[in-house]
């Protein structure tokens, strides 16, 4: 990602940033690797531009997050899915492949992590938390978690009550 030819058009009207976390979010008629690289593109410009997107477009981080837990909600609804993905989850080394999208969100989270300080990242991270966390979906639970198990190295003390 090359920051300065997406500057202007970020800034006038928040694109490619929007069409990127619609195709990251989509479920219908977009591939994994589709998903995965429009996810790619987000988190690397947020890593290459953190203080200009701090400074000029607050949204972005948000959106980038919110693409990050919608790939960890991709792990299937039914209750045979659930039984599939816990034996794979049980399982040894091989099965990687089965869950493109779970581990694309949870590296895209823990680079999140790293290129924004906690005083940044927490107002975002911790009310995204708790909302994954209160919904009923297993899965929305699961990436909750998920969340917090990525980001933990990155929350300094201070920060730790605002999790609970």
């Amino acid at each position: 990602v090359e920051p300065e030819f997406f500057k202007s058009q970020l800034s006038q009207t928040f694109e490619p940033a929007t069409f990127m976390a619609t195709v990251a979010k989509s479920r219908d008629n977009v591939s994994n690797g589709i998903r995965s690289l429009a996810l790619e593109w987000l988190v690397s410009y947020l890593e290459k531009r953190t203080k200009w997107l701090a400074k000029n477009l607050k949204q972005f981080p948000p959106l980038v997050l919110e693409s990050c837990l919608e790939l960890l909600l991709d792990v299937g609804d039914t209750e045979d899915d659930l039984q599939t993905w816990a034996a794979r989850m049980d399982g040894e080394e091989g099965d990687e492949d089965e869950d493109v999208l779970l581990h694309a969100g949870e590296e895209a989270l823990d680079r999140v992590g790293e290129a924004l300080p906690i005083e940044e990242l927490g107002p975002m991270l911790f009310p995204l938390i708790g909302l994954y966390a209160s919904q009923e979906r297993w899965q929305a639970k699961h990436a909750a978690l998920t969340v917090v198990r990525q980001t933990v190295e990155y929350i300094e003390e201070g920060h730790i009550d605002e999790m609970a």
